[in-house]
């Protein structure tokens, strides 16, 4: 069913992780490659196995949290955005705990209004 899409998936999660833990400075399109799948905001098909979606959801919450670089930061959670909205309508919940502990532990004011928005559309 989707069996080609997780392997296309499951093979950019660890060059994702990779780039991460080599602190790249540019993932767009890495991270642009796997956002694709998930952007329309009509996607109702099955794009990934729930699996693969929670393991995608982790990696980009890692880059999220952990990227020294704000770009790579802002594309993972712009991404995050639009994985959220499908796994809503496709009945998969995703852990949002971190992203809670995130903005209330963070200073606002560090972060820019693209980001918190896309962090509220994530929470709301």
């Amino acid at each position: 069913m989707f069996k080609d899409s997780d392997s296309f998936l499951k093979k950019k999660i660890e060059e994702i992780k990779l780039s991460l833990s080599n602190q790249c400075t540019d993932m767009y399109e890495l991270i642009g490659s796997v956002h694709d799948l998930f952007s329309s905001a009509y996607t109702n098909k099955l794009v990934a196995s729930k699996e693969v979606v929670e393991e995608l959801w982790d990696v980009l919450l890692s880059v999220f949290l952990k990227s020294n670089f704000y770009e790579n930061r802002y594309d993972a959670i712009f991404a995050m955005s639009d994985i959220h909205l499908y796994a809503k309508k496709i009945k998969i919940n995703l852990e949002l705990d971190a992203i809670k502990k995130w903005k209330n532990n963070s200073n606002t004011s560090d972060s820019t209004e693209e980001i918190l928005e896309c962090i509220d559309d994530i929470l709301t």
